[in-house]
């Protein structure tokens, strides 16, 4: 009996520890404890548009697109981002880069802040330009906007918005 005491002692241990998990995990299920299958969603909106022009024309400026950004937390808990990164570009060619501030959204709500997107570079290439204003024309110019957001989540966002509205 005596070498029996331990090994019963260790089953109900082993047991007990199994019986806990699946308590957690039926809690974690139903309470949404553990939220990997909700992520951070976002959007994007171009506001202004400053400085669309050949690089070699007459007064040209740097490009800059004001962006008005919105997150949407899904969680059930605040969620909390470092400042991160936005690039814009056109046709492949990024054409302005601004940074994103750091920000606290509350549970199941959503934050918007604006980005400031320029460029050092004077203008838009002339090859750029040209296809620029054709796609224009025919209402098919598309600005491809990509963010990275700071730690913890390290999140990438991407999306394509028409140039003209």
């Amino acid at each position: 009996m005596d070498l029996l005491f331990p090994s019963i002692v260790f089953a109900c241990a082993c047991y007990g520890l199994i019986i806990l998990w699946l308590i957690f995990r039926v809690l974690d299920a139903s309470m949404n404890i553990n939220e990997c299958g909700y992520p951070v969603s976002s959007s994007v909106e171009v506001v202004g548009v400053h400085g669309l022009e050949p690089a070699l024309a007459p007064g040209a400026v740097s490009p800059a697109f004001d962006l008005l950004v919105r997150v949407d937390n899904r969680h059930m808990c605040d969620q909390y981002r470092e400042g991160g990164s936005v690039t814009v570009y056109y046709a492949g060619v990024p054409l302005a880069h601004g940074h994103t501030p750091s920000f606290r959204v509350g549970a199941t709500a959503a934050v918007t802040f604006t980005v400031n997107a320029t460029s050092e570079a004077v203008g838009v290439p002339e090859d750029l330009f040209r296809l620029m204003w054709a796609e224009r024309r025919w209402g098919a110019a598309q600005l491809e906007i990509s963010m990275k957001l700071g730690w913890p989540g390290c999140e990438s966002f991407a999306w394509s918005v028409d140039l003209d509205g």
